[in-house]
């Protein structure tokens, strides 16, 4: 059996419902909000995994909701760069001790959560080939990559067709991600409970959010949000730092 604590089911899924609520809504962060609540009840090494099985209903549902608006040109030369990425970041990630990888990952989220939103450009006319290749190897070790949304966001594209070329290039790097993991030994069979709340309550939690008017201001919600992710990212370095130092 997993090694996972009583509630875990339970904060799984509300952390799905969430994290889609809060996608839906917002067209990203969700992400954030999945990953925190995975680490606080899986070990880091079943928790990065899993962020991709736990992801899939809610990107499903918004491939369903905006597939008329996915910009297939840009998930194609995204999903090129992925196969590169996936390949080092499963290895990197399988041979690295659970205290880097905690470390790592707290300070990947402090950075993704606080850099200035001008600061990423587009260098190059057609850059998602190398995105694909960062935001997959950031993903495959992390379970988040950070590095896609931006790219997106600076495009022409509308925020429909942000939010269905978004949701695409994720789950088609979710499988990839999966088939990786699988090939180190990882088993899903292990949560398949943890995966199934996590679908149901991804599929409602994109529903509400889609329907549901907020009130709650966008910039209030980054702001309480950069807190609440720092916050973790810095539990995470104390405890990869304690788990060096034992």
């Amino acid at each position: 059996m997993p090694p996972v604590v009583d509630n875990a089911l339970i904060i799984i899924t509300l952390g799905s419902f969430a994290a889609s609520f809060v996608n839906a809504a917002f067209a990203t962060g969700g992400v954030y909000i999945m990953l925190i609540a995975s680490v606080s009840v899986l070990p880091i090494s079943a928790a990065v995994p899993l962020q991709s099985a736990f992801a899939a209903a809610s990107l499903s549902a918004r491939i369903y909701y905006f597939w008329e608006n996915i910009d297939w040109r840009i998930v194609r030369v995204f999903v090129l760069g992925c196969l590169f990425g996936v390949y080092f970041g499963t290895r990197t990630f399988v041979v690295l001790p659970e205290a880097a990888i905690s470390i790592l990952l707290g300070i990947v989220l402090l950075v993704l959560i606080w850099l200035p939103k001008g600061f990423i450009r587009r260098p190059v006319k057609h850059p998602f080939f190398f995105v694909g290749i960062a935001h997959s190897f950031l993903g495959a070790m992390f379970g988040v990559g950070g590095v896609l949304q931006p790219f997106l966001l600076r495009t022409d594209l509308l925020k429909l067709q942000v939010t269905g070329t978004l949701a695409a290039c994720l789950l088609t790097l979710d499988v990839m991600k999966v088939t990786g993991y699988v090939s180190f030994g990882f088993s899903y069979f292990d949560y398949v409970p943890h995966i199934i709340g996590a679908t149901i309550a991804g599929f409602a939690g994109t529903w509400v959010g889609k329907h549901v008017t907020h009130h709650v201001s966008e910039a209030l919600f980054r702001r309480v949000f950069r807190v609440l992710v720092s916050i973790v990212a810095l539990r995470l370095i104390y405890k990869g730092w304690a788990l060096a130092v034992a």
